[in-house]
C-alpha cells in the first residue's frame, strides 16, 4: 500500500512541529517523518523559550495559532520580563521550562491531532518529477511515501558532526544519527550547500553543586506569560513548580587552565573550519578574545522540575571532558561538580537561503519547502516562526491558493525570512530588536493585533481565536474611552496626590488618560488614583497605556512605513531580466540576478543595491522594458 499525504514534514523540532500544525490546521493529511517519536519537541540546547528579539518572534507564532508559547507557559520553571525599565519596543519575556514537560505537551499536541500521522524513519533522498518534489525516500529504500508538498526541518542533522576535545564523530546531536544520505542527494542535485557551528555547555549533576554560596535569580513577581490566551485573553494557564536559577562566574584560574588547553580545542587546533554564532561564543572564544576581563558570567539553570541535571549557560565548549571538569571545579558553587553530559560543538551543513522566495519555497524545486537551521538560522523561536511559515505555505499550495510570507512591516518573521533570502548568511543567524526598522509598531505586546485576523483570513487561527481579539479589542477601546471621560482639575484633591506622588503639577483641566503620557505614570498607578472603578487587567492598561503615550511616535512611523512601502511595494516581473538594464554595473547584475528580488524594497536591501540602482529598476518596471534586449 503507497503511502499518501498532502504534507510530508521531516523532522521533528521546533521547526516540524510548527510545520505540521499549521499545515493540519488547514485540514491537510499531514505526514510527520522523524528519526524516533520521543525525540518531537526535543530540547537539545537551553530548555528556554523568549529573550530579547526572540520573544517577538515567538508571540508572532502564538498569535497565528502556533504551539510554542502555550507549550512554553503550561511548562514553565521561571518567568522573567528582560528589560523591563527599557521602553515597550524592546522589552521580551523569556521561560525557563522544564525540558521532559515541554517535549510531553508538545508530543501530546502533536499526537492529538487527528490530522497528523508521526512516521519514524530516515529520509534519504526525495523523489522529483519536472522540477517537482512529489515525496520522499527513506533509508531503506522499500520505503517512498509520496505527498503534495515536502517541508525539510533537519536542524543539526544534516552531515552533522560532534567534536569534543581530539574526538570527532558523525551525529546528529548527542545520540542521534546524523543524515548523511540526504546532505549527498542535495550536493548531486546542486543545492549551493555551506557549514555552520553551534555548540553547547556540558550538563552538570545537580546534587553536585553548592547552591548555598551562590547567588539566587528568581522568577518576576509578575509572572507574564508569552501566549496571548494566558495573559491578554484571560484563559487560565496551567502552572508547575516554580525553581530559581543561580549566578556565577569564572575567574583567573578558570581562564588560566583553559588558555593552557586551548590547543586541544576543535575551534583552535584546526579540526572546526566552520563558523559559530558570534553572540553566542564559547567560552574559549570568550577567555581568549576578552583578555582585559577577569570574569564571565554563568547562569545555572534547571532543566527540569524532577530531573537531577543543570544547564550552566555561558560555558558552551568542545574542549576534552577532562578539561572541562577541571577549569568547573575552579569556579563558586562547582568545586566538587559532576559532569553527567560533556559540553560539544556541532558542525552542520545548511542551504543557502538566497535560493528560497519569501514564501520558504526552493527556486530549485517545487513545493519543496526549507525551515530552520537548514536555512542557517540558530534558536527554537527563528526555526518555530519558519516552520509555521513554511507548514502554512506547503499546506495552501496543496489546493493552489496563494502563498503568504508578512512583510518587514508587519513581523519580525517578515524582517528574519527578508534578511535570510536576500542577504544570506555568513554566520547563524539570531534575531535582534536591532533588525528591525520599525520596533515601535513590531512590539511583542501587540502580535496578536498585528497578526491574528490576517491569519484568520489564511485559514491557520480559528474561530475562537479571533473572537478572543475581537473582545479584547473592544476592552481596550472602552477602556480608553473611559480614562478620556474622567476629568482632573487643577486644585483637586486628585491633582494634590498627583503632584504629591510623581511631582507633576496639574495647571490645567486634564483627563485620566492623558495622565498616561506623562513618563513616570504608569497605569497601575492610574489605578491606584482616587476611586475610579478600574476593572482592566494589567494587559488591558498596558496597552492603553502604550496606545496614549507613544501615539505621536506611531504616527510619524505609521506615515514612515506608508512613505517606504509606496516604492517598497513595487514588484519586480518575475521574468525580469537584470542583464538587459543599461547603466547597471556588472557587478549590481550579477548581485540581483542571484538573489532575484521580487520586490523594488527587497532589492535596496542587497549589499552594494544603491538608490540609484533602485532609481533606475524603478523606470525600467515603469517602461515595462525589463526584458527586452
Amino acid at each position: 500500500m503507497m503511502d499518501k499525504y498532502d504534507v510530508i514534514v521531516v523532522g521533528g523540532g521546533h521547526a516540524g512541529c510548527e510545520a505540521s500544525h499549521a499545515s493540519a490546521r488547514l485540514g491537510c493529511k499531514v505526514g510527520l517523518i522523524t528519526l524516533a517519536l520521543d525525540g518531537i519537541g526535543q530540547m537539545s540546547c537551553n530548555p528556554a523559550i523568549g529573550g530579547i528579539g526572540k520573544s517577538h518572534l515567538a508571540r508572532e507564532v502564538d498569535a497565528l495559532d502556533g504551539l510554542i508559547c502555550r507549550i512554553a507557559d503550561v511548562s514553565a520553571l521561571q518567568r522573567r520580563k528582560l528589560n523591563a525599565r527599557k521602553g515597550p519596543a524592546v522589552q521580551a519575556t523569556r521561560i525557563q521550562t522544564c525540558r521532559d514537560s515541554y517535549k510531553k505537551n508538545m508530543q501530546e499536541a502533536i499526537l492529538g491531532n487527528k490530522n497528523i500521522t508521526v512516521i519514524e524513519a530516515m529520509v534519504s533522498s526525495l523523489i522529483v518529477k519536472n522540477g517537482e518534489v512529489v515525496g520522499v525516500k527513506t533509508d531503506s529504500d522499500t520505503r517512498d511515501i509520496y505527498s503534495k508538498s515536502v517541508v525539510l526541518t533537519t536542524g543539526t542533522f544534516l552531515g552533522g558532526m560532534i567534536h569534543i576535545g581530539t574526538k570527532s564523530f558523525s551525529s546528529g546531536r548527542a545520540g542521534d544519527e546524523a543524515s548523511n544520505h540526504l546532505e549527498k542527494f542535495f550536493k548531486d542535485s546542486g543545492f549551493k550547500i555551506g557549514r555552520l557551528k553551534t555548540g553547547t555547555p556540558p550538563r552538570i549533576l545537580k546534587n553536585s553543586v553548592n547552591f548555598d554560596a551562590l547567588k539566587i535569580q528568581a522568577s518576576d513577581k509578575d509572572l507574564p506569560h508569552l501566549s496571548y490566551l494566558y495573559d491578554q485573553y484571560g484563559v487560565s494557564c496551567p502552572s508547575i513548580n516554580e525553581i530559581p536559577c543561580h549566578i556565577t562566574y569564572t575567574n583567573p584560574k578558570t581562564h588560566k587552565i583553559i588558555l593552557d588547553a586551548q590547543i586541544l580545542s576543535p575551534l583552535f587546533n584546526g579540526s572546526i573550519k566552520s563558523v559559530g554564532p558570534r553572540y553566542c561564543p564559547s567560552i574559549e572564544d570568550k577567555v581568549h578574545r576578552f583578555t582585559d576581563k577577569d570574569s564571565h558570567q554563568i547562569f545555572l539553570e534547571p532543566e527540569t522540575l524532577t530531573d537531577k541535571e543543570i544547564y550552566p549557560n555561558g560555558i558552551s565548549t568542545c574542549l576534552p571532558e577532562e578539561t572541562q571538569l577541571e577549569f568547573l571545579r575552579t569556579i563558586k558553587g562547582l568545586e566538587n561538580c559532576v559532569i553527567t553530559q560533556p559540553g560539544y560543538a556541532i558542525e552542520y551543513s545548511y542551504f543557502d537561503p538566497r535560493g528560497l522566495s519569501k514564501n520558504l519555497e526552493t527556486k530549485e524545486i517545487k513545493n519543496l519547502f526549507f525551515a530552520g537551521q537548514i536555512n542557517g538560522t540558530t534558536g527554537y523561536e527563528e526555526a518555530a516562526a519558519q516552520g509555521l511559515i513554511a507548514g502554512l505555505n506547503a499546506g495552501r499550495s496543496v489546493d493552489g491558493k496563494h502563498k503568504w510570507c508578512p512583510d518587514r512591516n508587519q513581523a519580525y518573521i517578515g524582517v528574519m525570512i527578508d534578511d535570510l533570502v536576500t542577504l544570506g548568511v555568513n554566520e547563524p543567524y539570531r534575531m535582534f530588536t536591532s533588525r528591525a526598522e520599525h520596533r515601535l509598531r513590531l512590539r511583542e505586546d501587540n502580535a496578536d493585533q498585528r497578526l491574528t485576523m490576517m491569519g484568520h483570513e489564511l485559514g491557520i487561527v480559528s474561530e475562537k481565536r479571533l473572537h478572543m481579539l475581537e473582545l479584547k479589542n473592544q476592552k481596550i477601546q472602552a477602556e480608553s474611552s473611559r480614562l478620556e471621560s474622567i476629568k482632573i482639575y487643577p486644585s483637586s484633591d486628585i491633582s494634590l496626590e498627583i503632584e504629591k506622588k510623581f511631582n507633576v503639577k496639574i495647571r490645567n483641566q486634564q483627563t485620566l488618560r492623558s495622565l498616561l503620557k506623562m513618563s513616570d505614570i504608569r497605569y497601575r498607578d492610574i489605578k491606584n488614583l482616587g476611586n475610579f472603578g478600574m476593572t482592566a487587567n494589567s494587559d488591558i492598561g498596558h496597552l492603553v497605556a502604550i496606545q496614549e503615550r507613544y501615539s505621536g511616535y506611531l504616527k510619524r512611523q505609521d506615515a514612515e512605513i506608508s512613505n517606504i512601502t509606496k516604492t517598497h511595494n513595487t514588484k519586480i516581473p518575475s521574468d525580469f531580466i537584470f542583464t538587459n538594464i543599461k547603466g547597471l554595473s556588472n557587478e549590481a547584475k550579477e548581485k540581483l540576478t542571484a538573489v532575484m528580488p521580487t520586490t523594488l524594497g527587497q532589492a535596496s536591501r542587497i549589499s552594494g543595491i544603491t538608490p540609484a540602482i533602485i532609481s533606475l529598476l524603478r523606470i525600467y518596471i515603469k517602461k515595462n522594458k525589463p526584458h527586452q534586449s
